[in-house]
């Protein structure tokens, strides 16, 4: 699945809850039921409790993989004649006949399974040869692994012998969905044209501020090439001063326009290999600085899905700072990885200079720096960008520190669902 921007993320984050919402009765009892009691080791009678509301809401219940073949059937409210659950197994839950099976989803799912969207009492026509009327009820969830990745679905179904697609309830919720996705595409609408009235004005901004300081600076050049010579030391070292600032405002105005168009673009993802992304970068910074040695450990197959060059672009921040902020170390060491517990969250840890957790709400500030200048040079804009990236991302960053023992910095990404990562 393709996120679309963050503003879309939201929108589209709205749309989730209103269609969950509906679907929250079967479609998430069966979602939480399943999970729970295909996990290992779950007292016998947590199973049996789970089972027993399950067998109000169809006659059977059923959960499938990621590629949508079902897993596990099991009877619920009732057996039904002439259906074989263990048969199903291996193929789509809305297949009950193989032989009469058409390729792919039922256009009533498609867009639901699509987006890994919840589905509610969707009706399906499965004729057959004693019961031409018959009626396939759905409903289900979709489930996610703990890093985020899309893991399958689970739900319930019904047969309606006798009986025709409902036409009200069906169309009822197809219209439903129908609508929030017109009133999703005009919010989107809207968001596309703020994001693009924002970059006019920034651009407008950036062009205001740099006409002042072009004329800052050409002054002074040519005070210090035709009149440097009247002045004394102090007098000159003022004027480079003047020059110097002007020089980085350029730069800041520069490092703005660049992260607003960085991470206020669309997201366009694919599968990324974090692990080699984090090894090319750490031989980029070494070939920089080759008189440095500097431990650097990258865990294998880290990997997750984004958009390759904003995540890359996290990965660069990240690892840059390590190094930098690590060069006063004796025995510099930085490492990549990722956690095991219940977050899964990425990391990038050093064994530099650190800060004062007191300060640690100034860290991803626009021009916030807890290092002077002469310390480590930088703009203190590379933490703002990662942050604003890992929200694109549906994600959130933290860190922990203490001065003088280095500081780790964590990331995750699609914590709602949204997307991937593993």
């Amino acid at each position: 699945m393709v996120p679309a921007g963050a503003a879309g993320g939201e929108a589209a984050a709205g749309e989730w809850l209103l269609v969950s919402l509906c679907a929250a009765l079967i479609g998430a009892l069966a979602g939480v039921a399943t999970t729970v009691a295909l996990q290992a080791g779950r007292p016998r009678r947590e199973q049996a409790a789970l089972r027993r509301a399950l067998a109000a809401c169809g006659d059977w219940w059923w959960s499938t993989d990621a590629a949508l073949r079902v897993v596990n059937a099991q009877d619920a409210r009732r057996t039904v004649p002439g259906i074989d659950l263990l048969a199903m197994r291996g193929r789509p839950p809305w297949v009950l006949d193989p032989a009469a099976a058409r390729p792919g989803a039922p256009p009533e799912l498609a867009e639901a399974l699509g987006r890994h969207l919840p589905f509610h009492d969707v009706e399906l026509a499965m004729p057959s040869a004693a019961q031409p009327d018959r009626v396939l009820r759905l409903s289900g969830a979709p489930l996610f692994s703990a890093g985020g990745q899309f893991a399958g679905y689970a739900g319930v179904a019904s047969l309606l012998a006798d009986a025709a697609p409902a036409g009200a309830s069906g169309t009822s919720m197809q219209s439903r969905i129908r609508q929030l996705e017109a009133e999703r595409a005009t919010q989107a609408k809207r968001n596309d044209l703020a994001v693009r009235e924002l970059e006019s004005f920034a651009h407008s901004v950036s062009h205001d501020l740099r006409a002042p300081l072009r004329v800052i600076d050409g002054f002074a050049q040519i005070v210090l090439e035709d009149y440097g010579g009247q002045l004394d030391a102090l007098g000159r070292e003022h004027l480079k001063r003047i020059v110097a600032a002007g020089t980085r405002m350029n730069s800041m105005i520069d490092t703005l326009l660049s992260m607003s168009r960085m991470t206020a673009r669309e997201l366009h993802c694919e599968r990324v290999d974090l692990s080699q992304a984090a090894h090319q970068l750490v031989e980029d910074l070494r070939s920089q600085d080759p008189g440095r040695n500097v431990e650097c450990l990258i865990g294998a197959g880290l990997a997750a899905d984004g958009d390759p060059t904003l995540l890359r672009l996290v990965l660069q921040n990240l690892l840059g700072n390590a190094f930098k902020f690590s060069s006063r170390a004796q025995a510099a060491r930085i490492e990549f990885g990722r956690q095991a517990d219940a977050d899964h969250a990425f990391y990038v840890r050093d064994n530099g200079a650190g800060f004062d957790m007191r300060f640690a709400d100034r860290l991803f500030g626009v021009f916030q720096r807890l290092h002077s200048q002469s310390e480590f040079p930088g703009t203190g804009v590379g933490l703002a960008t990662v942050q604003r990236i890992v929200r694109h991302h549906n994600g959130r960053i933290w860190a922990e520190s203490e001065s003088g023992k280095g500081a780790t910095f964590y990331f995750t990404l699609w914590e709602n669902g949204q997307g991937a990562s593993k």
